[in-house]
């Protein structure tokens, strides 16, 4: 497949996933209202986090490793397994832990044993997901991997829209979880008819390499996480949940320009990590730049007019909100491009630190403007660090890139 084509299958895949997850929070968003629509959000937004730690970045280093494994590959991808099904119970398990600790300071509707339920499901099923996207994409069959990011997706929008009679946050969580449960399954048999799921025997440094690779990723992962989410906690801590509901609906709105930056982002990740020259990163970044601007316009343009409309009046603050977050997406395009090519590199240290300094970052940003100006001080501090982290990220990236030579990638 042409690197075109690679490019239009990402980016239509991604184009399916992200309307059938924006669908989701739309429906929620409506059924809901505020208040319950934020416990919803704090529930995905933890366990977002848990899964990336249950992970444990074995993903991005499963995509390195294969493509250099050769005939190890069995014992790469036994490993993988091992670490996924660990993963995925120890997410859970973090999930209704974490969540249980944040209900004093948030809401106490947080520490429901039934609301803890949905969090450790959805938080399991997240990780499932990310490692068999990730194994699809390292034999790189990015369509395939795409259709399970997609298909997962529609299965739990499936399920909130099967659960909205039930108008609360609990049963629209662990609906939506159910829904990515029953295509995870067959997801997963997918990927063993493919070859990339075994559970032969492995020796224990196989698995311990593949970790040891991919720990380092953790701080790239969870600092995104951090900076892409923590705002809505910040927001639950100082205004309440039913400002996280209004603020996650202009965030859900401003993140759907970000497609094509992302299917960028992955193609670079592959050119790098199989050593055949760096893509023009000047020409990447700025039609990433381009096309998040553009898409961002159209979007916020459609929302003032139909936010009101199709949620109430309560939700009419979500206008001016998304007009400060589009133009953070914006600010953000460069990263999503130049972070993913860092961990094709082979750069995971300098990915880890520059997601762990980006993680700090946020939380000193978001506590203080979200002190100050409550959701809109948040959305204003989101442009800001998402400005200093494309600035950084692509610097590193070019630098490396310029010092490693087009056949010599993969130092760190």
């Amino acid at each position: 497949m042409t690197r075109l084509g690679q490019l239009m299958t990402i980016s239509g895949t991604s184009a399916a996933q992200l309307a059938f997850n924006a669908g989701a929070a739309l429906v929620a968003t409506r059924v809901l209202g505020p208040d319950e629509r934020g416990i919803m959000v704090l529930g995905m937004t933890i366990g977002s986090l848990c899964a990336l730690l249950g992970g444990f970045g074995t993903g991005s280093a499963f995509r390195r490793q294969f493509c250099l494994a050769g005939g190890n590959r069995p014992a790469l991808t036994s490993a993988y397994t091992r670490c996924s099904t660990a993963g995925a119970l120890s997410a859970a398990l973090l999930g209704v832990a974490s969540t249980a600790a944040s209900a004093p300071l948030i809401d106490a509707a947080l520490a429901s044993p039934p609301f803890l339920l949905a969090v450790g499901c959805y938080s399991a099923g997240q990780v499932v997901v990310g490692q068999v996207v990730d194994a699809w994409f390292a034999d790189g069959r990015f369509h395939r991997g795409g259709v399970t990011a997609a298909v997962t997706s529609a299965g739990g929008l499936a399920g909130v829209v099967l659960a909205s009679g039930a108008e609360s946050a609990t049963s629209l969580l662990l609906a939506q979880a159910a829904g990515v449960a029953v295509l995870v399954v067959a997801e997963v048999a997918g990927l063993r008819r493919g070859g990339l799921l075994s559970w032969v025997p492995v020796s224990a440094g196989t698995v311990t390499g593949l970790m040891r690779l991919g720990a380092p990723t953790l701080g790239l992962s969870i600092g995104l996480v951090v900076v892409l989410r923590a705002d809505r906690y910040v927001i639950g801590l100082t205004a309440g949940t039913a400002a996280v509901g209004i603020y996650s609906l202009a965030a859900t709105l401003g993140e759907i320009p970000r497609m094509l930056s992302a299917a960028l982002g992955q193609l670079c990740l592959r050119d790098i990590s199989l050593g055949r020259g760096a893509p023009n990163l000047v020409r990447t970044t700025l039609l990433a730049v381009a096309t998040t601007a553009v898409a961002g316009l159209l979007v916020a343009l459609a929302a003032w007019l139909l936010v009101v409309p199709l949620f109430g009046q309560e939700f009419g603050s979500a206008r001016e909100l998304l007009v400060v977050l589009v133009a953070a997406e914006v600010c953000f395009a460069p990263f999503v491009v130049a972070s993913r090519g860092l961990i094709g590199g082979g750069w995971t240290t300098a990915a880890g630190v520059l997601g762990a300094t980006g993680a700090a970052g946020a939380i000193g940003v978001y506590g203080v403007t979200g002190s100050l100006g409550g959701a809109i001080g948040v959305a204003v501090g989101s442009v800001v660090l998402y400005g200093a982290l494309s600035t950084a990220a692509w610097t590193m990236l070019r630098r490396r890139v310029s010092a490693a030579g087009v056949d010599q990638l993969g130092g760190r």
